[in-house]
């Protein structure tokens, strides 16, 4: 099994998503790779979100998500998420916007006290 595969079972685990999210994932999963079977994943670009609390120099999130499926993600995006980035100035549809452009590079970084956010496609 995947580790991408365990992940998505890891969140239905931990109720973060639901039974129907965690099967649309797994159809999405599923259809990214039967499409890199089909084409070369040279030049294939991950957005890569990495969450640090107290040691600021290991994260103790760190999340690799292919972006083709980057925009199935942002419809189950929890709204309490969306609005936490918004309360730091970020906009989760302009960071669907740099995905859609695949802007190499660091996309946000959020950091408040000893917390911080990275999100960045590389």
């Amino acid at each position: 099994m995947t580790e991408e595969r365990m992940k998505i079972l890891k969140m239905l685990e931990d109720k973060k998503i639901n039974a129907e999210e965690a099967s649309k994932l797994l159809e999405a999963l599923e259809s990214s790779e039967k499409k890199d079977e089909t084409f070369s994943t040279k030049g294939r670009k991950t957005l890569r979100i990495k969450v640090f609390e107290n040691d600021l120099t290991k994260p103790k999130v760190n999340i690799n998500v292919p972006l083709p499926l980057v925009k199935f993600l942002g419809k189950i995006i929890p709204d309490i998420a969306k609005t936490k980035l918004n309360k730091h100035g970020v906009s989760f549809e302009q960071i669907l916007e740099m995905v859609e452009k695949e802007q190499v590079g660091k996309l946000v970084e959020v950091q408040e006290g000893n917390e911080r956010v990275e999100i960045y496609i590389e």
